[in-house]
């Protein structure tokens, strides 16, 4: 390994500065709304109520650009999880369905248009995102899935196997959706450019604030940190799988995914020009999802299952037999980085908000795609809570639902992506949508 690379440390932590100054809560303070959790839905909340004047306090647990965000492989993909817009239509109905539809068709280019509003520097190429199956079934899913798109985008194009293997070049695969309006980016710079217009805006911004109670107290809340207090008229938490700590009615409501990210050394510029040769990023439809992206350094990006225990050896063993695998032009290349991180999931595996209580809700569950998706639900969610009479936020809301047999599904993503048909057959018996 080389002498730059960290075991257990992420990428993006390594080559990123630390996040802007901002103290721990000290003391008292009020304000109308109070966010807890401060990675890409808490910041970009943040940032959209106080362009609405609306007075805000963010409290932080750790130092920024923690957890979630920082384990990110930094992949902008403004997709669907595991389901279809028809799905979504008739499970949710046509009014809401298509209001949820829309906002993930409006995602990605939403979010890289954020990005250079606020002159962010964080790496972030909108080159493509491409999500290629197998054999025929696969395509012919995927010609139905761009035409059910087609209400609602315009940005989606169905590409056969030629085309899949020059723009990726991996092999295997008989057609791919090309969504334009994907990318990468470095999602530490991310989370920190949006933290600093956050400061600019002169929003309460507070690290190293954790919050050990949360109250009701007359009409408001009430959350109390190592150091300070803050009441607040509403809460929203965006605290992702650390949403269950705060309230009762979370508890059981989201399943852990525990992934293992890494980065090679950059590739030579032989290998470079024959992978992802113009940028795209990839991740396949397979059960155990194979994804890759370039960062700016020509690292190669991509994942496997978590462990409980990382085993250097193995897993560098593990990525390089599987990228040589599937992409002809690649040779074994020492892995510089590993880290990793929990994915959260929920049983309908589509992004939603949820109203816990009178003036409390909870950003609940990114399932795998919180960068584009966290990014807009904070522009709803403050549209919404500025003017609340202009219209729903497109984002549905709604009511906490344990999950069914949580005891046993709490294992089953991990098994899932290991591609364990018992798995399978299990989620679906007690309703998880595969």
């Amino acid at each position: 390994m080389s002498s730059a690379g960290v075991i257990g440390t992420s990428l993006w932590k390594a080559v990123n500065p630390p996040p802007p100054p901002a103290l721990p809560l000290d003391g008292r303070a009020a304000t109308d709304v109070l966010i807890i959790g401060a990675g890409v839905a808490g910041l970009s909340l943040g940032l959209h109520l106080s362009a609405k004047h609306v007075d805000t306090v963010i409290l932080e647990s750790e130092s920024g650009a923690n957890a979630a965000t920082s384990a990110s492989a930094g992949i902008v993909a403004p997709q669907l999880v595991r389901t279809t817009p028809n799905a979504v239509l008739k499970a949710l109905g046509t009014e809401i369905g298509a209001r949820l539809v829309r906002m993930i068709a409006e995602s990605g280019r939403y979010a890289f248009d954020l990005i250079d509003q606020l002159g962010i520097q964080c790496s972030a190429t909108q080159s493509g995102f491409l999500n290629p199956v197998t054999g025929l079934r696969g395509a012919a899913r995927h010609a139905q899935l761009v035409e059910e798109w087609r209400p609602f985008r315009d940005d989606l194009r169905l590409i056969d196997d030629t085309e899949v293997r020059a723009l990726s070049g991996c092999r295997g695969y008989s057609a791919a959706i090309l969504d334009s309006s994907g990318g990468g980016l470095d999602p530490v710079a991310y989370s920190q450019g949006l933290a600093k217009a956050i400061l600019k805006r002169h929003v309460a911004l507070h690290h190293n604030s954790r919050v050990l109670s949360l109250t009701r107290s007359g009409n408001r809340w009430l959350a109390q940190t190592p150091s300070g207090e803050v009441t607040a008229r509403r809460v929203v938490l965006c605290a992702n799988g650390g949403n269950v700590a705060l309230h009762p009615a979370l508890a059981q409501t989201v399943l852990p995914l525990l992934v293992c990210e890494v980065a090679t050394r950059p590739l030579p510029a032989s290998m470079r020009e024959k992978i992802l040769p113009q940028g795209h990023v990839l991740t396949d439809s397979a059960t155990n999802v194979f994804s890759i992206r370039f960062d700016r350094a020509g690292r190669l990006i991509t994942a496997c299952p978590g462990r409980n225990k990382i085993d250097y050896a193995q897993i560098d063993d593990l990525i390089n037999a599987r990228l040589a695998t599937l992409i002809p032009d690649y040779r074994r290349t020492p892995l510089e980085y590993i880290w990793q991180g929990t994915a959260w999931l929920n049983t309908t595996l589509l992004p939603r908000v949820l109203r816990v209580e009178d003036g409390l809700w909870a950003v609940q569950a990114c399932n795998g795609r919180g960068i584009a998706v966290n990014t807009i639900i904070g522009r709803e969610l403050g549209r919404w809570l500025a003017e609340p009479n202009e219209g729903a936020p497109l984002v549905p809301i709604e009511s906490p639902r344990r999950v069914t047999g949580f005891i046993l599904a709490r294992y089953l993503p991990e098994l899932m992506m290991g591609g364990a048909a018992i798995a399978k057959r299990t989620l679906e018996r007690i309703g998880w949508r595969t």
